[in-house]
């Protein structure tokens, strides 16, 4: 029989195929797009551990801003002497105080055009990362990526298959990851922490995707998921797991919202595989998106199959089926009036 000898290839095979992919996707990236990859190489930034934690954005930002202003000119009046400079710093005072008045005011006016900014409006897909980004964005776009630790791209020019890959596979990510192999990867080698890992992140801003010839930018955040299960066996503590994980999320909800992003993509940060409950992944999202509402206005969760159906009860938008108008369909008789038909001798109507 001819089909006999049709066979599926092994993973070996599958996996030297997505090599040679690899290897000719990032050349066809360099080749095509080498200048929107330098530019996204020399934007990057790295946020070291804590510091994507500590960002402010809007109204804490301008508080913050005016508070160290104001405790600066009380410094510089106290050092000198000057009378002129304690009244600047009344005067910085009072104008933070006017500030925070004034969005007070905004914040107790009735809801109208200014209502969908205090809103966060999720959604929940089972397309991979990529996909959402053509199909789900609005606005200016960051992607998690669940990067590796220590190696850029997870291996991806060795044929491995995960959602780093993908992203890579699609995109001019790759080489804008390796470009920052000594000043992100290699110095991650000393923080480990037993597979928790730390927040530290690589931020490449307008990496480049292409698919069928149309092109989209998207920002990435390169920040590696804590390997809850890896890091028991290691000797750390349940607390030390769940610290590990809240701060990996809240890192990454405050480097979104510092940089203005509109649409936020990420997948099941931490579940699977990584050992996370999705019920407790999911409780941690909610709760910082009801403690900042609007601070990322949309949030789309690319997330498997197995964690579908525990993301869409929290975040799916409900289903509203509309009515479906039912025409009754006329019979011709039913159109004949009564008062035309033809009555037997002797039988009236009353």
């Amino acid at each position: 029989m001819a089909g006999c000898n049709d066979r599926r290839p092994n993973r070996e095979e599958q996996r030297e195929e997505r090599r040679r992919e690899a290897a000719r996707h990032t050349g066809l990236m360099k080749a095509a797009f080498g200048k929107e990859t330098d530019e996204a190489i020399e934007n990057a930034r790295i946020y070291e551990e804590g510091e994507g934690r500590a960002l402010l954005w809007g109204a804490e930002a301008e508080a913050a801003k005016a508070a160290v202003e104001t405790a600066q000119a009380d410094v510089d009046g106290a050092q000198v002497g000057n009378e002129e400079a304690r009244e600047e710093a009344e005067l910085v005072e009072e104008a933070a105080e006017a500030v925070e008045a004034e969005k007070a005011a905004e914040a107790a006016e009735p809801a109208g055009a200014a209502a969908a900014a205090t809103e966060t409006v999720t959604k929940v897909v089972t397309s991979f990362a990529p996909e959402a980004l053509y199909r789900d964005a609005e606005g200016k776009t960051m992607i998690v990526d669940p990067a590796a630790f220590t190696r850029p791209g997870g291996a991806y020019e060795d044929g491995a298959f995960g959602p780093e890959q993908i992203l890579c596979s699609e995109s001019n990510l790759y080489p804008v990851l390796v470009a920052h192999k000594r000043d992100f990867y290699d110095k991650n080698r000393d923080y480990r922490r037993g597979s928790l890992f730390t927040d530290r992140a690589l931020y490449a801003p307008d990496v480049l995707f292409s698919r069928g010839g149309d092109t989209r930018r998207a920002d990435v955040l390169a920040i590696a998921e804590p390997i809850r299960a890896f890091a028991l066996e290691n000797h750390r503590s349940e607390r030390e797991c769940d610290k590990a994980l809240a701060d990996r999320l809240e890192t990454i909800f405050r480097i979104a919202a510092a940089n203005g992003i509109e649409t936020l993509i990420m997948g099941a940060f931490g579940c699977g595989r990584n050992g996370y409950p999705v019920a407790q992944v999911i409780e941690l999202i909610r709760t910082w998106i009801s403690q900042h509402p609007g601070a990322v206005p949309n949030i789309v969760f690319a997330v498997p199959r197995f964690s579908f159906d525990a993301f869409q009860e929290a975040f799916g938008q409900p289903i509203v089926e509309e009515p479906v108008e039912v025409v009754e369909e006329e019979d011709d008789d039913e159109r004949e009036d009564w008062r035309d038909i033809e009555l037997p001798e002797g039988i009236t109507l009353r």
